[in-house]
């Protein structure tokens, strides 16, 4: 009986400790997975900020509805339709007046109306280059905003660190300065030390809140929507040279593409001012209805009566208003000289803007490399050592504190260095109008 209890007892606990043990598994696997949702992804920043940007939603818009005006430029004008009644009778030798149709339709000279379509054409293709500039620095903006909140990430896991690494200092001092070992100073600047990261702390708390808050507001968000934890970044050798960066940019900058549609543009009004003078004509078509008269002095030969109708030609006479027009085709002639100056300004304006922002992600790159694989392992040599020849009596504290800080003020540097790399990545991409990113695409 007691064996058979005892057998009990061990299926029962057997199970218990399955069903633990699977708990213990569901919980892990959950909490891994709330943690990979909190994980803030720059491929989701950008994608949600495409998708919400009410800014970006109107530019769409805009976009759409200046390309319905090419159909109604090249559209005729719409016809008129008149009609007359006469009230008093009005003899004809074939009958007497009675009611009138008319109708005309107003026809532009040869050429104008696909002039009109090729001015709102260029216009509509201005609005979309709007448009993509916009798009271009709506992605520049969301990832300049999520690199810039994970340094703040990152500095403040650096500074949490040091704080900690700091307390030990303290408590070393303390010790040292009870033994006799020590002075006051030592126990006093790591206590001045220690309340500098925490200060830095603070700092670095409202750059996060203010970096999140730059983030929502891209988002369509309020500003204190949390947001996960930035996900690790690497930077990637910059491949193209800059002279093939040149080249896309002349070939595909948004800023670029405007001005050259705008030029378009202006071709296409100079030439439709020039068209102006020419005349438009006019057709109509008048149709007169006429009741019999019995009368043999106002009948047809035949007695019976006759409607009529009668066709139009007319046109305006542009000759009169010549100044007018001369006007138009200096005011024309003067849009298209400007916007050729403004694409050769904005063009130069361009590569300059490519050449600094290469430069400097060139030199972010560097910084990187060098922080990563020298300054920071040398710095963590010289910490080690200083530590250990500290609490031997080889090394007095302030050397100490300062190997602390520059290890502390290099972490700092290598992020910001990073963060610098991929915000002037972005940059580089709204300024050239394409993708250099393989991580972000």
């Amino acid at each position: 009986m007691n064996l058979k209890n005892s057998k009990n007892r061990i299926v029962s606990f057997s199970l218990f400790l399955s069903a633990l043990l699977f708990s213990i598994a569901m919980f892990t696997e959950t909490s891994i997975a709330e943690e990979k949702n909190d994980v803030l992804e720059i491929r989701g920043v950008i994608d949600e900020a495409l998708r919400t940007n009410p800014e970006l939603q109107a530019a769409k818009l805009r976009w759409s509805a200046s390309s319905e005006r090419i159909v109604q430029e090249r559209a005729l004008d719409d016809p008129v339709i008149g009609f007359t009644y006469f009230g008093e009778q009005v003899q004809t030798r074939v009958g007497e007046k009675q009611a009138g149709v008319m109708a005309s339709q107003k026809v532009p000279f040869l050429g104008k109306r696909s002039l009109k379509g090729e001015v709102a054409r260029n216009e509509a293709k201005v609005s979309g280059g709007r448009y993509l500039t916009l798009e271009r620095e709506i992605v520049a903006k969301a990832k300049s905003a999520f690199y810039e909140l994970y340094w703040t990430h990152q500095s403040i896991s650096i500074n949490e660190e040091n704080r900690y690494l700091l307390k030990r200092f303290v408590k070393i001092a303390e010790v040292k300065y009870a033994t006799g070992k020590a002075t006051q100073q030592d126990v006093l600047k790591a206590q001045v030390e220690l309340s500098k990261i925490v200060n830095e702390l603070i700092t670095l708390e409202q750059l996060k809140e203010t970096a999140i808050a730059r983030i929502n507001t891209l988002l369509n968000l309020h500003p204190d929507t949390p947001l996960g934890t930035p996900e690790a970044v690497d930077i990637e050798k910059l491949t193209v040279s800059l002279k093939d960066l040149y080249k896309k940019a002349k070939e595909v900058s948004p800023d670029l593409s405007i001005l050259k549609y705008k030029i378009e543009r202006e071709k296409a009004a100079y030439k439709l001012a020039k068209k102006q003078y020419y005349p438009d004509f006019t057709f109509g078509l008048n149709y007169t209805f006429i009741n019999d008269m019995p009368s043999s002095a106002m009948s047809s030969p035949l007695g019976e009566s006759r409607d009529s109708y009668t066709g139009t030609l007319s046109m305006n006479v542009p000759i009169f208003q010549k100044s007018k027009h001369d006007a138009g085709v200096r005011e024309a002639n003067a849009r298209l000289k400007s916007s050729k100056m403004a694409y050769k300004n904005r063009e130069n304006m361009t590569l300059f803007e490519v050449k600094d922002l290469h430069f400097k992600v060139q030199t972010a790159e560097r910084l990187v490399n060098l922080y990563r694989n020298s300054i920071i392992p040398l710095a963590k040599q010289s910490l080690q050592a200083a530590e250990s020849g500290y609490q031997a009596g080889q090394v007095d504290f302030l050397n100490l504190i300062d190997s602390q800080r520059a290890l502390l003020d290099f972490n700092l540097a290598f992020y910001r260095a990073v963060a610098d790399f991929g915000t002037n990545i972005a940059g580089l991409e709204r300024v050239v109008g394409i993708e250099l990113s393989k991580k972000d695409q």
